[in-house]
């Protein structure tokens, strides 16, 4: 893999730790709570439309539902909380190969999540047409510092998204999705990529959120 290049930045509000005490200890009444990150994942959405907007162009798909996927995704875990867990993961499955094998008692590395729009390290590779089992520990660092970066997250997402839809065969003309196709398209970024189509539309919560909240997402674009 090349050096991956995500020096752009759009000034994106970060999610901190204040912002998860506000919102966990906080009661509404005095500005925390649900209504707290529910707002905060608004302004998130708003900042961020313009990068939105042009990479659902781009791959072809309706802007409100990648809208939706960030929506859905900002907040949450603090970004520190997803470096101190990839280092330990690091360390854990430093080697050698044997001791990978049998001795750790942690997810890989690249099973770590990360990014305002959360996206697994081994998920974000493949993406990007990279091989996790050839990816170096180093490589996932890099990956790791630009999912941080939100134009490079969002970019991936989108990247992804296009990815799902041409698997399961959602789309029979760019950019429309039926409401069903959501609700898939949502369900499979949510559960992954290993699961069958039966399988997927067993539970398809994520994507029926987007669907039920298309409007207010789409909203959030103007």
């Amino acid at each position: 893999m090349g050096e991956l290049v995500c020096e752009v930045s759009n000034g994106s509000p970060n999610w901190g730790p204040f912002h998860v005490m506000r919102w966990k200890a906080w009661p509404e009444r005095l500005g925390g709570g649900r209504a707290y990150i529910q707002r905060w994942k608004d302004a998130w959405v708003r900042h961020n439309r313009t990068q939105i907007r042009a990479v659902s162009l781009r791959e072809g798909f309706p802007a409100e539902v990648l809208a939706g996927v960030c929506w859905i995704e900002a907040g949450g875990d603090p970004m520190l909380i997803d470096r101190v867990a990839f280092e330990v993961r690091s360390f854990d499955w430093s080697g050698p190969d044997w001791m990978d094998r049998h001795l750790t008692i942690t997810h890989t590395p690249g099973r770590t999540s990360f990014g305002a729009v959360s996206m697994q390290l081994r998920t974000a590779a493949q993406t990007l047409g990279m091989n996790p089992a050839t990816t170096t520990q180093e490589q996932l660092r890099q990956l790791a510092t630009c999912l941080e970066q939100d134009v490079f997250n969002i970019d991936v997402v989108g990247r992804h998204l296009r990815q799902l839809i041409d698997r399961d065969g959602l789309q029979t003309g760019r950019p429309g999705l039926t409401t069903d196709a959501i609700r898939v398209l949502g369900a499979r970024y949510n559960r992954g990529s290993g699961l069958s189509l039966t399988q997927i539309r067993t539970n398809t919560s994520y994507g029926d959120f987007i669907v039920r909240n298309l409007s207010r997402f789409a909203g959030l674009l103007m």
